[in-house]
C-alpha cells in the first residue's frame, strides 16, 4: 500500500465508499453486485479495492457491526443503483451514506481513543516539564544540574534541603547531574529508582522495559521490589527490567551513543521492537500499531533516523521478517509477513 492518504485519490477514495457501504449491509446481494460490476471496469478498481481491503483487515475492522446496526436503523436502506457509483475521475460530495458509515467508524475508534486520553490529562497535572510528538528539550535545574528531555516525555521535580528528585513519568530523559554528596539526586521510574551524586545518564520508560544506561560516573539501581538487591553500574553499564516479568538484563554499551535521540538518531542494542516501535512512535504525528505480541518481544539492534521515523520502522521490520503497512498518513500498521 502507498503512504497515499485516500482521501487525495479519488480511485481509492472510491473503493472506501464501496467498503463502507458493504460493511453496513453485508447480506445486500444487488450490493455486493454493484462493487463488483465497478471493480471490473478498470484494473485500477480491483488494485485500489484490493488495497483498502487489506488495511481495513489489518485495521480490525474498526467496528463494521457497529456501523451495520446504524445503517440499518433507518427507515429504508439505500438502493445500491447507479447513484452509489462514483465517477471515474475528480471528487464528489460526501454522501449521506458515508458520512453515517464513517461516523459509526469514527465512533468506534473514538470510544478506544477516550482511553488514552486520560493518560496525558495525568501528565499535564503531574508534570513539571513536558514535550510533545518530535521536540526535545534541555531543562537547567536551580542546582546546574541539566536534563535534556525526549520527545513525548514528562518528568517531576521534587527538590529539598535533603535531596533531589527528578521523577520520569512517561518517555526518556538524560540527566547531567552536579555534585552535591548531602543532597542525593534520585529518578524514580516504572519499576525502579536510579540514586546518583554526580554522575550523566539515561533513563527510559518503554512500552515494556525500564532502563537505565550511564555515560560518565556511577549510579545505583535500586529495583522496585522486596528482594531486590541494588545494582551499581558505572560508564557503559546498562540495565533493563522487564516489567511484567521482572527479568533484569546487565549489557554494554558505548558510552557516546548513551541517549543518541539528542542527535536525532536512535542506536539500539537489543532492544524489544515494541520498545522501538514506542520510541519512534513518539517523532509520528499519528498512530504506529504494533499487532502481533510475538512480534513485539522480538529484539532489535541497529542505528536509526528519528526524522524519518516511518523509514526507520520499515527498516526495523525488514530484519524481523515484519511487514509496515501505510494505512493513512496518521496511522500505521506492523505486522508479520
Amino acid at each position: 500500500m502507498t503512504g497515499r492518504d485516500a482521501e487525495q485519490d479519488p480511485i481509492r477514495e472510491a473503493a472506501l465508499d464501496w467498503l463502507l457501504v458493504i460493511e453496513a449491509a453485508p447480506d445486500d446481494s444487488a450490493l455486493r453486485a454493484a462493487a463488483l460490476a465497478w471493480r471490473q471496469e478498470d484494473p485500477a478498481h480491483e488494485t485500489a479495492w484490493r488495497s483498502v481491503t487489506r488495511a481495513w483487515r489489518l485495521a480490525g475492522n474498526l467496528s463494521p457491526d457497529y456501523a451495520e446496526r446504524t445503517l440499518r436503523a433507518r427507515p429504508s436502506k439505500p438502493s445500491p443503483d447507479s447513484s452509489l457509483r462514483p465517477p471515474a475521475s475528480g471528487r464528489r460530495p460526501v454522501s449521506p451514506l458515508r458520512r453515517v458509515a464513517l461516523a459509526a467508524t469514527g465512533a468506534a475508534v473514538a470510544a478506544c481513543l477516550a482511553v488514552f486520553a486520560l493518560e496525558p490529562l495525568r501528565l499535564s497535572i503531574e508534570a513539571d516539564y513536558t514535550t510533545g510528538v518530535g521536540e526535545t528539550r534541555r531543562i537547567v535545574l536551580n542546582d546546574g544540574s541539566a536534563v535534556y528531555l525526549d520527545a513525548e516525555t514528562a518528568v517531576a521535580v521534587d527538590y529539598g534541603p535533603a535531596g533531589r528528585s527528578v521523577r520520569l513519568l512517561s518517555g526518556q530523559a538524560f540527566f547531567e547531574v552536579a555534585s552535591a554528596p548531602e543532597r542525593p539526586f534520585t529518578v524514580p521510574a516504572d519499576g525502579l529508582s536510579v540514586t546518583v551524586t554526580g554522575t550523566s545518564f539515561a533513563v527510559g520508560r518503554g512500552a515494556a522495559e525500564t532502563s537505565v544506561a550511564v555515560q560518565s560516573g556511577t549510579v545505583e539501581v535500586a529495583l522496585n521490589a522486596p528482594d531486590g538487591e541494588p545494582a551499581r553500574l558505572a560508564r557503559g553499564d546498562r540495565l533493563s527490567l522487564t516489567r511484567e516479568s521482572g527479568d533484569v538484563a546487565m549489557s554494554r554499551v558505548d558510552p557516546d551513543e548513551v541517549a543518541s535521540w539528542r542527535s536525532g538518531r536512535l542506536s539500539v542494542d537489543g532492544m524489544l521492537l515494541a520498545d522501538l516501535v514506542e520510541a519512534l512512535d513518539r517523532y509520528h504525528r499519528g498512530v504506529i500499531w504494533l499487532r502481533d505480541a510475538e512480534l513485539a518481544s522480538r529484539r532489535v539492534t541497529g542505528v536509526f533516523n528519528l526524522q524519518d521515523p516511518v523509514g526507520a520502522l520499515t527498516a526495523a521490520a525488514e530484519t524481523q521478517d515484519a511487514e509496515v503497512t501505510v494505512v493513512t498518513p496518521y496511522l500505521v500498521i506492523v505486522t508479520t509477513r
